[in-house]
Formats: structure tokens, C-alpha cells, sequence
């Protein structure tokens, strides 16, 4: 019974240092990436828009926002993770690497236009209802 306990225990272990795991990624991620800054930056101008503009969205406005700002940081963090294992294993210059992380900083760039339109059509909306121009 003992051993089963233990196992148990171990797992929850491994459970919990997959988050820590997470974290330290974003940690680091945050300390060496300027973009990703900014992306946090950005979405937390746009929580606290939509905070002061609540009264004029819907909660599926929020629904949305929220999926756009996860995709836009999730994106940076698999282009961060694509560009180091990149530079990793490309000890010169090569074509192909640099494509690599051309077709990813692209990637980037579209998940960036996609939330600054969803983010401006949402909070441009919830502006004008509040200000009584259309209704909720």
C-alpha cells in the first residue's frame, strides 16, 4: 500500500514541476525577448480598455479577447522556442535557417494583425455603445 502512496505522490510531483517548467519559460522567454514585452504590454492595455469599456461588450466580446491575446502570446513563445532551437542547431549562417525563422517571425505578424483588427472592432464597439452612438 505503501508503494502505491509513493507513486501517487510522485506523480503529483511531476504534475506540479511541469508547471514550474511552464513558468520558467515564460520567465526567461520575458527576460531575453523584447517582443514578447510588448505583447504582454499590448494585452494588458487592452484588458484594462475593455475593463473601463465593460458596460458596452457582451461577454462573448471578452470570450474573443481573450482567445486573440492567449494565440498572440502562445505564438510569440513557440517563435522564441523556433528561433532558439534554430540558432541551436545552425552553427554558420545558413538559407534554411533563416527561413525558419522568417516563416515564423511571419506567423507572428499575421497573429498580430488578426488581434489588433478583433481588439479594434471590440473596443471601438464597446466605445460607441457607451457613448450611446449604437446600442448593446
Amino acid at each position: 500500500m505503501e508503494e502505491n502512496s509513493t507513486k501517487k505522490r510522485k506523480t503529483k510531483g511531476a504534475f506540479f514541476r511541469k508547471f514550474l517548467y511552464a513558468f520558467r519559460g515564460i520567465g526567461s522567454s520575458l527576460r531575453e525577448e523584447s517582443s514578447l514585452v510588448v505583447h504582454f504590454i499590448c494585452t494588458a492595455v487592452v484588458f484594462i480598455l475593455g475593463g473601463i469599456l465593460h458596460a458596452g461588450m457582451h461577454y462573448y466580446d471578452w470570450i474573443i479577447l481573450v482567445i486573440c491575446m492567449m494565440i498572440l502570446m502562445g505564438g510569440e513563445l513557440i517563435n522564441t522556442a523556433i528561433e532558439n532551437l534554430t540558432d541551436m542547431v545552425s552553427f554558420k549562417f545558413s538559407y534554411n535557417a533563416k527561413k525558419i525563422k522568417d516563416v515564423a517571425a511571419a506567423a507572428m505578424l499575421i497573429f498580430s494583425i488578426m488581434s489588433i483588427i478583433v481588439s479594434l472592432m471590440i473596443l471601438i464597439r464597446a466605445l460607441l455603445v457607451v457613448l450611446g452612438v449604437v446600442p448593446l
